[in-house]
């Protein structure tokens, strides 16, 4: 009877674990559900695109401020740094500088004229370098046009460590009786003496000037037609001309010629317009023989008094290296040198010398004499 009910019992207990299974009591993870949200995609950002107007995409004609005179530069790199009555100047960061001086009177007197290879050699030299090893002159000319003297020539630097880095300088120089008007460029590439070389034969001079008729360049042909004028800040020049900034963003329209020949394009009057042509018209590439620039300037061209006077010429000393720069009065109570650079005087002895750009110099209170002294 005992096994009889222990057999009962079993079978019950059999029986209830049967039910709690089959109702899944503590339901294990496979049978759980999980239900997921599908986010709503967001659209992407579309990336704010900045137009970049190609370099050579505008005209780049200049005129100055007071509408004396006109250049093409380059490209839109180039930049206005300077714009002041007898000087304005440009550059473009990764292509060089270009500086347009202007003289009459005793400005002229005082001008160093290249008016010889020799004299481009000596005034190059001045610089603390050597002809053949650190220079040399390339492409010398000494023409005449309407009575007016023309000088162009192509300094190669050698040794670009004396240089300041520059490769080239090339240099233009239109001189009277009574004037002058000077370009240099200097170039800090190779590939980029073409196009700079073009812009220096662009040339023109648009105001009242004796040497008007000899330098009229193509620029001449662009000036004041709502050209893009770049500006170092941006903002429009002062004839009204739409400024370009220094990146080139801008959307001037292209030269009214189409294009700039290698030598500036030919004058009005059937002339190269880089000087090569001789007064009677024709082209013998000869120099010059009259009075004006016959015979070699020696001592930069300056007197004996101007050497030997600080109130006119003095001599001062880059601290960095040493290197030695004539500088001359600007009429303005300052001093500036040959390529149209300016300095003041601010200590109270006269010897600190501080270049616009902030380089600083040292007077030892000599005048151009010592810098003209014959190297022993």
């Amino acid at each position: 009877m005992k096994n009889k009910k222990f057999i009962a019992l079993l079978a019950m207990t059999v029986a209830l674990s049967g039910v709690m299974t089959a109702c899944s009591f503590g339901r294990g993870k496979e049978d759980s559900v999980v239900v997921e949200s599908t986010p709503t995609p967001t659209p992407a950002k579309k990336a704010k695109v900045t137009p970049t107007v190609a370099a050579d995409a505008q005209n780049t004609t200049y005129t100055s401020k007071d509408k004396s005179v006109a250049i093409k530069l380059p490209d839109a790199t180039w930049t206005n740094k300077s714009d002041e009555t007898d000087m304005v100047s440009f550059e473009s960061p990764d292509q060089g500088r270009i500086l347009i001086l202007h003289g009459s009177g005793a400005d002229l007197e005082s001008a160093v004229i290249p008016n010889s290879q020799d004299m481009a050699v000596s005034m190059t030299q001045a610089e603390n370098m050597v002809n053949g090893t650190d220079f040399e002159i390339q492409d010398y000319k000494a023409d005449q046009k309407d009575g007016i003297n023309i000088y162009s020539y192509t300094v190669k630097y050698k040794d670009t460590t004396k240089s300041d880095g520059y490769v080239y300088a090339i240099n233009k120089y239109f001189v009277n009786d009574s004037e002058y008007y000077s370009i240099v460029a200097s170039v800090k590439k190779e590939d980029a003496l073409k196009k700079v070389q073009e812009s220096v034969d662009s040339f023109a001079i648009l105001g009242d000037s004796t040497l008007k008729s000899a330098a009229n360049g193509s620029a001449a042909k662009t000036a004041g037609k709502g050209n893009a004028a770049a500006s170092s800040d941006g903002s429009a020049s002062a004839d009204g001309n739409a400024a370009a900034s220094s990146a080139g963003a801008a959307d001037g329209t292209t030269a009214a010629d189409g294009s700039t020949s290698t030598d500036g394009s030919a004058a009005s009057d059937g002339t190269s317009t880089d000087g090569s042509s001789t007064s009677d018209g024709s082209s013998d590439g000869t120099a010059s023989t009259d009075s004006s620039s016959s015979g070699a300037i020696v001592n930069g061209g300056f007197t004996d008094e101007q050497l030997g006077n600080t109130d006119e010429t003095r001599t001062i000393y880059r601290n960095s290296d040493g290197k030695p720069r004539v500088i001359v009065p600007d009429g303005n109570g300052a001093w500036m040198d040959n390529e149209g650079n300016r300095f003041t005087f601010s200590s109270q002895y006269d010897c600190d010398v501080y270049e616009e750009d902030g380089t600083s110099f040292y007077w030892h209170g000599e005048a151009a004499d010592v810098y003209y002294m014959p190297v022993q």
